[in-house]
């Protein structure tokens, strides 16, 4: 038991059988023999046959009532001292004949899964305690068997699955290599139509604005408001020009960054009070708190300015008319380093779990993109959906982290969302 156990190989194992079996019992001849199907017998190992090949590619047709069936039926050994006379014996042509004959049924969980086959030149030479210890051999034999089976069937399964892993792998690298040659082309994409919008926008803005002048002069109030909307609009279109230029800049790792001493506070005022008009329009509060506080740090103060833009613009579009914004910092330790947190909370819709990753993915938008309406500042007015993609990579490229917290999107009782920067002090 100990020696079959030695090898989990199957292909192995059965050699092994017949090898410690001849030292056992002695024979002329033999074979294992294991049922691949209801009507098939496949030599898997044997020892002294005269043709090494015929004998791997040895099969037996079990047929009704004959040696086998009828090891099956009993579930002991056989032993025929002369198979001459034996009515089920299958004599296999091109073997020499071999008259005594002994056969024990290979069992595995209560169902048989082949024979030992044993031979002698002699008649009648093989006994009954022969068949004793054949059979009490078998039963070792087919755990041994049975094991081996198990694990050949594990490592076939490995091994499939451990293909199967490296075809997905190799699919999601395809994938992935595609994902980015279409990233990086989107990329060129945006960048090229950014340079190519802002020539004609630039010489639209600047004759629109010639013409403002021009009728604000001549007191013509009706051609002026035309030409202020064509001011506007070419303005607003030429902030959307920028931005798509900094999402190429941050993705293609180009942003250029000349960092001075900077003062949070006048930064946080500075920004704040270009959108003055816009929250008396809408009867918002923007308050800060603790900003004068605040150390220098050093950062670009242009990237930072369109960090604290892009974050107010957005509480300013999903807040509701009427309501709150609040700007906060504090000096805190993380992992032992210094460093500023910013903190721009807003009593407005707040923002769904779901979203609050991906709101910082350039073009993203929560909720039907169907129902887009385009606005720089009304409530919950559409845009690029650049902004936070943008203000994610300057607080990243200063080193910092950028995150949103909510409770959840509710436009009736509006939970309100808060969203988090820290930038290093040293």
């Amino acid at each position: 038991g100990r020696a079959l156990s030695s090898s989990l190989d199957l292909s192995e194992v059965p050699h092994l059988i017949l090898k410690l079996l001849h030292d056992l019992v002695p024979y002329e001849r033999g074979a294992v023999f294991l049922q691949q199907d209801a009507k098939t017998l496949e030599a898997v190992a044997n020892y002294n046959f005269p043709d090494t090949k015929r004998a791997q590619e040895m099969r037996i047709h079990i047929r009704e009532d004959d040696i086998y069936q009828q090891l099956c039926a009993t579930r002991a050994p056989k032993v025929i001292d002369d198979v001459t006379q034996e009515p089920g014996w299958q004599q296999v042509p091109w073997l020499p004949l071999n008259s005594a004959w002994l056969g024990v049924l290979l069992v595995s969980k209560d169902q048989p899964i082949g024979m030992i086959s044993l031979t002698r030149r002699e008649v009648g030479s093989f006994s009954e305690a022969d068949a004793t210890w054949v059979q009490a051999f078998a039963a070792q034999a087919s755990s041994a068997l049975e094991n081996a089976r198990l694990y050949a069937e594990i490592t076939q399964l490995n091994e499939t699955l451990e293909q199967r892993v490296h075809e997905r792998t190799e699919e999601l690298n395809r994938a992935y290599r595609n994902l980015e040659r279409l990233d990086k082309t989107k990329s060129d994409f945006i960048n090229v139509a950014a340079h190519e919008l802002r020539t004609p926008l630039t010489v639209v803005k600047g004759y629109g604005q010639m013409m403002r002048d021009k009728f604000l002069q001549e007191d013509n109030a009706q051609l002026q408001r035309i030409t202020e909307g064509i001011v506007e609009g070419s303005q607003r279109l030429h902030e959307i020009v920028n931005s798509m230029l900094d999402i190429t800049k941050i993705d293609s790792q180009a942003l250029q960054m000349v960092k001075t001493p900077v003062s949070i506070a006048e930064i946080a005022t500075r920004v704040a009070n270009s959108f003055l008009p816009t929250l008396a329009g809408r009867n918002l509060s923007l308050t800060t708190s603790g900003l004068d506080a605040l150390p220098e740090i050093e950062a670009d103060p242009d990237l930072l300015s369109k960090v604290f833009h892009h974050l107010i613009i957005n509480a300013i579009k999903y807040t509701p008319d009427g309501g709150r914004i609040t700007i906060s910092g504090e000096v805190r330790h993380h992992e032992d380093r210094p460093e500023i947190m910013l903190t721009f909370s807003d009593t407005g819709i707040g923002i769904a779990p779901e979203d609050q990753e991906l709101i910082f993915e350039k073009f993203y938008h929560p909720g039907e993109v169907d129902f887009h309406s385009s606005g720089r500042t009304k409530f919950k007015g559409g845009g690029p959906g650049l902004g936070l993609a943008i203000a994610r990579g300057i607080v990243q490229a200063h080193g910092g982290e950028i995150w949103a917290e909510s409770e959840n999107c509710d436009e009736e009782i509006c939970p309100g969302s808060q969203f988090y920067v820290t930038l290093p002090l040293t």
